[in-house]
């Protein structure tokens, strides 16, 4: 979960210390995130594992609304939040957890990552990379904390669209996470509804409230 929130949201978080190309493209893609009053993604979320060497390869959408409200459902798993209960389903063991959102220090949501972090990052411009018709700069984010959740994060963003096609992230145990993006909408009326989980019959329910 938290890989998903950082790759989605995670490079508009970055402070103002490095390039000064990439600092103005990020105020720009930064502004367009804090105006935003929702956002839905579909994307396709590869890992490869540093010690196995293999590798996974998942379908995903992300739907958010500013108020701590978002969705991830991925091919065997559902997380919801409405901004108080939080619902995560598991369909492999066709089981649901529900507690209570915490909205902490050391919590991650989207909004938190997306508006509330500034300053995590510094930002390198590496250039410019055509992915189909299209051609991206790509920005590569290290960390300015001691103790980082991740080793570097780098992002394809359309400089016009100010809006991303893929991000590549490595962790702290030297696994990558590759996220290609097929679709991003933003204000496109997304629900309430779409921010509460209703489990299917024969579910089992788990409720930690």
């Amino acid at each position: 979960m938290l890989a998903v929130i950082v790759l989605i949201g995670g490079f508009v978080q970055m402070g103002r210390a490095g390039d000064d190309d990439a600092e103005d493209l990020v105020s720009r893609v930064q502004k367009k995130y804090d105006d935003m009053t929702d956002l839905s993604v579909d994307f396709v979320q590869t890992v490869h594992f540093s010690v196995t060497q293999n590798e996974q390869t998942f379908h995903g959408k992300l739907l958010m609304k500013k108020g701590n409200k978002y969705r991830v459902d991925l091919d065997q798993e559902t997380i919801v939040t409405d901004g108080v209960s939080l619902w995560n389903f598991n369909k492999t063991t066709n089981q649901v957890f529900i507690d209570t959102f915490h909205e902490s220090s050391k919590s991650f949501s989207p909004q938190k990552i997306l508006s509330n972090l500034p300053g995590n990052y510094g930002a390198t411009d590496l250039g410019k990379e055509k992915i189909g018709e299209t051609e991206y700069r790509v920005v590569k984010l290290l960390p300015k904390s001691s103790s980082p959740n991740v080793k570097w994060i780098k992002a394809w963003i359309d400089p016009d669209k100010l809006e991303m096609k893929r991000i590549d992230l490595l962790d702290v145990s030297e696994n990558l996470w590759s996220y290609a993006v097929s679709d991003m909408k933003f204000n496109s009326d997304v629900p309430e509804s779409r921010f509460r989980f209703d489990p299917p019959a024969g579910v089992e329910v788990i409720d930690l409230r």
